[in-house]
């Protein structure tokens, strides 16, 4: 993701669901804006708290998993500060997270865990992911995947 094949000012849409977090958000966006055409959009999804405030539980797995979970309005920050202009911001319903997300991850727990010997970083893995499931369920109120809209200025 850091690398791209791509020429600048490519692209009409740059889409990205569930990725930019790899290199981060505020790296993706600025590195991300040379392929855009003038006038092209960035559409990204990205991990954002819902509030202020947070329990500490919550707000430690989150600082250690990804520090860059910020809130919705300092994203589009981000994303002014990098040039864009805001156009639209939504968050993902709770069924994208349980039905279409952890659900199915839920289920692929054994299989992987077989696939890879029972080792102990599958192990690990799986755990990791039991947990992230749990405090999605326990503080959901608390966080969810902003998808952030914006568009390059005709420059």
């Amino acid at each position: 993701m850091e690398q791209l094949p791509f020429e600048y000012e490519e692209f009409d849409v740059i889409w990205s669901e569930g990725a930019i977090y790899n290199i981060g958000f505020e790296k993706g966006i600025a590195d991300w804006k040379r392929y855009l055409k003038p006038g092209g959009l960035l559409i990204a999804s990205e991990i954002t708290w819902l509030t202020n405030s947070r329990p500490s539980e919550l707000q430690d797995h989150w600082n250690n998993e990804y520090p860059e979970i910020d809130t919705a309005s300092a994203k589009i920050k981000v994303l002014e500060e990098r040039g864009y202009t805001p156009i639209g911001y939504f968050i993902l319903p709770e069924y994208c997270w349980l039905d279409n997300y952890y659900e199915p991850i839920r289920k692929s727990f054994d299989s992987f865990l077989s696939r890879n010997g029972n080792s102990e970083k599958a192990r690990a893995i799986v755990e990791a992911e039991r947990h992230e499931i749990e405090l999605y369920e326990k503080y959901k109120a608390y966080f969810s995947y902003g998808v952030y809209i914006a568009k390059k200025p005709n420059e």
